[in-house]
């Protein structure tokens, strides 16, 4: 019976090893040191940006300019905090998602600032080609 039970076990590894190298495979993540640079996916691909941040000042990051028919934003972005709770001046990092639908190169552009504030220049920006096959 054991035999036969490390039987099954070894011969569902490597489907288990390959669907689990799949989902980290569809994902390339980017954070503020990749700013000005280039990256490639494949279509079906999904682009991870993490950026810090600090809403708590009012301040935030957002879309700028992007191709929605080549890399579309995949939901809101998410925030997480460096602290643990609520604590007012406590940073963290903001991550936005974003699939690459078809094939061409797109730059996108995210810039960081108090959307309230109308007229008044981004404190930073972040910036990227992203080039789908």
């Amino acid at each position: 019976m054991f035999t036969h039970m490390l039987k099954r076990i070894s011969l569902a590894l490597p489907a288990i090893l390959l669907f689990a190298g799949c989902s980290s495979a569809g994902e390339v993540q980017l954070d503020e040191t990749d700013d000005g640079g280039q990256v490639s996916l494949d279509a079906g691909q999904t682009l991870v940006v993490s950026l810090p941040s600090n809403p708590t000042t009012g301040y935030s990051w957002e879309v700028e300019s992007i191709d929605a028919a080549v890399l579309s934003l995949a939901g809101d972005p998410e925030y997480v905090s460096e602290a643990e709770g609520d604590v007012v001046g406590a940073g963290g990092t903001e991550t936005f998602r974003f699939d690459a639908e078809a094939p061409g190169t797109v730059q996108l552009t995210l810039i960081y600032h108090r959307p309230f504030e109308e007229g008044v220049d981004p404190i930073d920006t972040f910036s990227v080609t992203v080039e789908v096959r």
